[in-house]
């Protein structure tokens, strides 16, 4: 019915006729690839012959991860193709077809890239290394014993093959399994355990399963071993867990004097951000520094990006400025994605202003001025009035910032040449997940030749995924990273660029996906939404045309996002807030901290956005704004996030004064009064409260479990 498969077919064929691969027979090699996907190997096995020796790897690949083969067939395909992904599977069901009878050398061949997977695995390289180096294999066991979860038999096996060597171990194994949360296989070693450190193991166990009775073995320890780092951890655990906010928070802090006395920081990081935003919320900045300041996080990380802003921006908040620049100098120097280091110069920028060093702020400002494909970077350049950046906005930039990939090494490359080959077969799923491996090890401008190529097949979310790599690394292909799809020539009775910064945060421009939660298609509707806003709109529905026709889901989901424009107006905090996390929470946060459109300041008030989802949301649909605008008119045209936040004049009534974040704050935050049910009640009612272009150009076609019950994602009507 509809001809988007035709056009993307057309441009497949095209990207595939021009790898060197030539020999390869498409219709075949789909027919293999779908008989490989259904385990029909006899069919699949035929087919591949049939197309070349490229899909006889691929069939190769899907059979040996399924489990199919001998010894000898696992260990030629990770000889000759370890660069392809999915291996750890690969070597996995490998590892389960070694023998007694397989000789030492070829055991040993095996392992020499990977480590093994499993206890069998490791059982059979420490024997086939003790027939050729005793010593190397004692380490090796050692090393395995403290190190590698096995199941019950598993290490039944190898304690038996390997118990002289690992004999003073025992405590030490239990350790790591318990760091590693198996409390149900340390349970396994207990026994074998000292008498001196079985106790503290048995009250980590109890604390990790939430036993009854585990504050008994807790307190019935020695001193020493209370203090215990990985004791502490699990405690920890246990108080997120039980939503015991307070208490979390109390050893947070005590334990937070160094990377050894939190054991693994890594465990701390999701609820000491959680905690520090909920204080930062309550305008309690000193308290915000003081949970998420000493995170001892190694840079690069999420986590320590987070951690670094919100230690910063709660400094900065607090009126300590120049501790706060510390913390995002910090956040530069740890990071290298476009959005944290543009978050990183816009602060560093506020800092410098607070701190009265107008020099040294213009200079940091003009720094993330240079990341206008981001939401600090625009607002870094609103800030000094920078010109917009011309690779976002020039005609012809966009795409000629993109590398051919045609003359390049990649053609060469056999996990390119497979991904493509998959795409045009039929599989753009297991296409995209080459290419995904593939941009794990690549330069930024070979993921942006992928990139390319995902763009001439008609595939713009897969193009997008992988320009968000790209980004990671700090360069920015604004073809692929906010790519034009046809749908900004639609006639949707909105603007376009906020349907398609939408439709790019909803599904990617991904046409045809469903989420978890049952949401469709472009826009990610809700059958139930969808099926309303047919009504109101007069169109028939047709729940399979939302995940068929992009053009029909986008005039659903524009009808939806019109009823949130109508009721905030064209604030694209409030508008997006309310597509993400629904428009009941775009209201209740409106009452908690002030309107962005006439109270409060616009940055400080999406920064208190309680959800993680819905805060970055909110940042990413922003950023696209001003981007698609540019794109869509084929002229430059300055960022304006702030005003995009607000809906600059949209006045809705009353008007009040605008208020600083600190006076909002106070107002929605009143100290408790006694025998006041009715205000109580409601404080705490309060806080529970695709498309595909042409090639480059368009042509149209077919959070983290939260510590606090305020940090909590709540489902939408849009399915975001």
């Amino acid at each position: 019915m509809y001809p988007f498969r035709d056009i993307i077919l057309a441009g497949l064929f095209a990207v595939a006729a021009a790898l060197p691969a030539r020999s390869e027979s498409l219709p075949d090699m789909a027919t293999a690839l779908t008989a490989a996907g259904a385990k029909n190997w006899t069919a699949a096995n035929d087919a591949a012959a049939k197309s070349g020796p490229l899909a006889e790897r691929l069939v190769s690949w899907h059979e040996l991860r399924a489990g199919r083969g001998s010894f000898a067939d696992y260990l030629t395909f990770a000889r000759d193709h370890a660069d392809w992904p999915g291996m750890e599977l690969l070597y996995k069901r490998g590892e389960a077809t070694i023998s007694a009878t397989t000789p030492a050398q070829d055991v040993i061949d095996w392992f020499a890239g990977h480590e093994p997977q499993t206890g069998a695995g490791a059982s059979a390289l420490v024997a086939a290394l003790k027939a050729r180096d005793p010593d190397a294999a004692r380490t090796e066991a050692q090393r395995i014993w403290t190190s590698l979860p096995m199941s019950a038999a598993e290490e039944t096996a190898f304690l038996a093959a390997n118990g002289a060597d690992l004999a003073n171990l025992a405590d030490a194994r239990v350790f790591m399994l318990l760091d590693q949360f198996e409390w149900q296989a340390a349970q396994q070693g207990l026994s074998r355990m000292t008498d001196a450190a079985r106790p503290l193991a048995e009250a980590r166990i109890a604390t990790q399963a939430r036993r009854g009775g585990a504050d008994a073995l807790i307190l019935a320890l020695p001193e020493a071993q209370r203090d215990d780092a990985g004791l502490a951890m699990d405690r920890f655990r246990w108080r997120v867990q039980a939503k015991m906010g307070d208490l979390a928070e109390e050893l947070m802090l005590e334990r937070s004097t160094s990377a050894e006395a939190l054991r693994r920081p890594d465990v701390w990081a999701d609820a000491r951000a959680d905690y520090a935003r909920a204080h930062l919320r309550d305008g309690e900045w000193a308290k915000a520094e003081a949970i998420a300041a000493p995170h001892f996080l190694s840079p690069g990380s999420e986590a320590f990006a987070d951690l670094e802003f919100l230690a910063g921006y709660a400094a900065l908040r607090g009126g300590v400025a120049d501790r706060a620049l510390q913390h995002f100098i910090h956040l530069a120097d740890g990071t290298k994605g476009v959005v944290s280091q543009a978050r990183a110069f816009y602060w560093q920028g506020r800092a410098n202003e607070a701190a009265g060093k107008a020099d040294a702020a213009r200079t940091a400002f003009e720094a993330g001025a240079k990341l206008q494909s981001t939401y600090y970077g625009q607002l870094a350049a609103e800030r000094i009035g920078a010109p917009p950046d011309p690779a976002l906005s020039v005609p012809g930039r966009a795409d000629a910032a993109l590398p051919q990939w045609r003359r390049s090494a990649l053609l060469e490359n056999e996990v390119f040449q497979a991904g493509i080959f998959a795409f045009a077969a039929g599989q753009p799923d297991l296409g995209q997940r080459f290419l995904l491996h593939l941009s794990e090890s690549a330069t930024p401008e070979d993921i942006a030749r992928m990139a390319r190529v995902t763009l001439e097949m008609r595939y713009p979310w897969h193009a997008l995924r992988l320009a968000k790599r790209a980004a990671a690394q700090g360069a920015v292909f604004p073809a692929a990273y906010f790519p034009l799809t046809g749908l900004e020539h639609e006639k949707l009775d909105l603007p376009a660029e906020l349907v398609m910064s939408i439709s790019r945060q909803e599904s990617e421009f991904n046409h045809t996906v469903s989420s978890h939660v049952g949401a469709l298609g472009l826009m990610q509707l809700m059958p139930a939404t969808a099926q309303q806003m047919a009504e109101k709109t007069g169109l028939h529905y047709d729940r399979a045309r939302l995940t068929e026709d992009p053009f029909y889901n986008a005039r659903l989901g524009t009808a939806y996002l019109n009823t949130l424009r109508e009721r905030f107006g064209p604030s694209s905090a409030l508008v997006a807030a309310g597509y993400n996390a629904g428009p009941g929470r775009s209201r209740q946060w409106t009452e908690r901290f002030g309107d962005i459109r006439t109270e409060t300041d616009p940055v400080d008030w999406v920064e208190m956005i309680p959800f993680d989802e819905t805060r970055n949301y909110v940042m990413r649909v922003t950023e696209a704004l001003p981007i698609y605008r540019a794109r869509i008119a084929g002229h430059p045209v300055p960022p304006t996030p702030t005003k995009d936040l607000t809906g600059d004049g949209y006045v809705p009534p009353p008007p009040k004064p605008r208020q600083t974040l600190a006076e909002v704050l106070t107002r929605s935050n009143p100290p408790p009064q006694q025998g006041d049910p009715l205000s109580a009640a409601a404080a705490a009612f309060a806080e529970t409260e695709a498309l595909a272009p042409a090639p480059v150009s368009a042509a149209p076609v077919g959070t983290r479990p939260a510590p606090r019950p305020d940090a909590a994602a709540s489902a939408n009507p849009a399915g975001g």
